[in-house]
């Protein structure tokens, strides 16, 4: 009986070496295993134990069908050295001892499966046969535990900025959070702070769009390369936020110093960018804190003229004879919190208790003026970084009185909350369109959630809720509405068979897709192009 092996969707050979000490043995299994297989391959003979070592270390076989009796070093020997070298391949023992003694110890050496002489063509087959089965069936688990660990690679850098998003801008934090955690793994836990890197452009001339990403890239490698650990979110405008976790017996302020030098040179290394480090304070929690260490970093940022490039919260001048100082600095934090809400007349409101405390501590009304609009520059950079794009607002001209610097102020917030949110509205409106159409051009192909929103660069649960908002579907139902329409479109424009049309519209079992098809269009596949026949029927009659 003519035995025939082949393993769908596997195009690589299966390579086996023969070891037995008669000539005449190892050519007859060879021209059954040439005969019998079309997927596996006879790489090479061995005479005894010695040589199946050697030819094994060079060859690198799949199976090895292994003598047991040979002349000096045994068949049992030869699969120890074998398995002592280190070297992954299965073993099929070939005896004319039928004993419990062989057996035990061909288990204890993990052999797949044994032979013995002489046997019949068919059981030969058969046994080499199942080895072969189980070769294939871990080479197709292998290949998928390398996609699943390339498909995670790329996917742990888009998890990691999400989360970093989800920490420091969302009010709602997904309930995936924790997981998503989890999947990273916290780098430490002696707690973290928060860098706000921005990048201006140099003096020299401006940077373009393509030279912000490599440099966005290595200052990923570089920081690797550096074993800090770290989350880096995604670069929005010309920043990059960066929580940096704690490690090593470093104190926080060396720790923070050393990455603010660190950063800067980076930066002005690789590119002709004008770097600034600002950092927040330390958090040993790694919640709602690191929101409050982010407003810090955004607060020591005011200053870019620092010839450091980079400062320190905790560094920020105490105005001396100013009480409320100490106060201003908290109503800071909380007009970027009322800000980064939406919350736009509560953010007004802060910023007109900072006016008042300066007033009520008697300072100048310059300074004042002069310390809410570094406020509003904080506020615009922050806005940036939540990639909404609005200019930096002025004040038209010194006020005269403080009742004037309030009122001027809550116009400033006023103007900035209807602009940011025509922006947002124009923004939702375009990236909606953009994933519509990517998704309608892609449809035939995988396409994950995580896959769509990395190409409009948001986080995947912003892409699946803004879906749910405007078109009151999950994004997988447009997807397999856009499939199904192609379908169509296949069955009325082509003579494809349904098996085609499945594959082309990017389904890999027919009867799935014909239970989706169903499902949506009220009728099978089959029955649907029969409707599209009729009417040319009734024409020829």
């Amino acid at each position: 009986m003519y035995y025939a092996y082949a393993s769908e969707g596997e195009t690589t050979m299966i390579r086996v070496l023969i070891v037995d000490d008669e000539p005449i043995e190892r050519i007859a299994l060879q021209k059954i295993i040439s005969e019998g297989f079309t997927e596996v391959e006879v790489v090479g003979q061995a005479v005894n134990g010695r040589e199946a070592i050697e030819q094994t270390k060079l060859l690198k076989p799949d199976l090895i069908t292994m003598d047991i009796k040979m002349p000096g070093l045994s068949g049992l020997e030869a699969i120890q050295g074998i398995k002592a070298a280190g070297i992954r391949t299965k073993f099929i023992m070939v005896t004319a001892f039928d004993t419990f003694e062989f057996a035990r110890q061909a288990l204890q050496l993990g052999v797949s499966d044994y032979l013995l002489k002489p046997s019949k063509k068919a059981v030969i087959l058969e046994t080499i046969g199942k080895v072969v089965d189980e070769i294939v069936a871990e080479r197709k688990e292998q290949e998928r535990l390398q996609m699943e660990s390339e498909r995670l690679r790329k996917m742990l850098p888009i998890v990691e900025a999400d989360i970093v998003s989800q920490l420091l801008f969302d009010d709602v934090q997904s309930v995936h959070l924790r997981e998503n955690i989890a999947l990273l793994g916290l780098p430490g836990s002696k707690g973290g702070f928060v860098v706000n890197l921005l990048l201006s452009d140099s003096k020299k001339g401006e940077g373009a769009l393509g030279d912000l990403e490599n440099l966005y890239s290595t200052i990923i490698a570089q920081l690797n390369d550096a074993t800090v650990h770290f989350w880096i979110g995604k670069l929005s405008g010309k920043q990059v936020p960066i929580i940096v976790f704690m490690s090593g017996e470093l104190s926080y302020r060396n720790h923070a110093v050393g990455i603010g030098r660190k950063l800067v040179q980076l930066v002005q290394r690789h590119s002709e960018f004008e770097p600034f480090a600002g950092i927040g304070g330390l958090c040993i929690d790694i919640g709602d804190a690191m929101r409050k260490s982010y407003h810090e970093a955004l607060l020591a940022s005011v200053d870019l003229t620092l010839p450091s490039r980079f400062r320190l919260y905790e560094d920020l001048p105490q105005h001396e004879g100013v009480p409320a100082r100490i106060d201003t600095l908290e109503m800071e934090k909380n007009v970027l919190e009322e800000v980064r809400r939406g919350n736009w007349e509560a953010a007004a409101d802060q910023a007109i208790q900072m006016i008042d405390a300066y007033e009520g501590a008697g300072e100048q009304l310059s300074m004042a003026q002069q310390r809410i609009f570094e406020v509003l520059i904080i506020v615009t950079r922050m806005l940036h970084e939540m990639s909404v794009g609005v200019d930096t607002p002025y004040y038209p001209n010194q006020s005269a009185s403080y009742v004037l610097l309030k009122a001027e102020t809550r116009t400033i917030f006023n103007r900035l909350a209807q602009t940011a949110a025509a922006l947002e509205g124009e923004m939702e409106s375009d990236l909606l369109l953009t994933l519509k159409r990517y998704i309608k051009e892609h449809a035939h192909e995988e396409l994950s959630l995580e896959r769509i929103a990395a190409h409009v660069d948001r986080n995947p649960f912003y892409v699946s809720k803004l879906f749910k908002e405007y078109f009151g579907m999950n994004y997988i139902d447009y997807l397999t509405e856009c499939r199904v329409e192609t379908a169509k479109q296949l069955m009325q424009e082509t003579d494809k068979s349904l098996k085609e049309i499945t594959f082309d519209i990017g389904y890999n079992d027919p009867n799935y897709f014909s239970r989706v098809f169903r499902k949506i269009v009220g009728s099978t596949p089959t029955d649907y192009r029969k409707q599209l026949l009729r009417p040319s029927v009734k024409k020829q009659s």
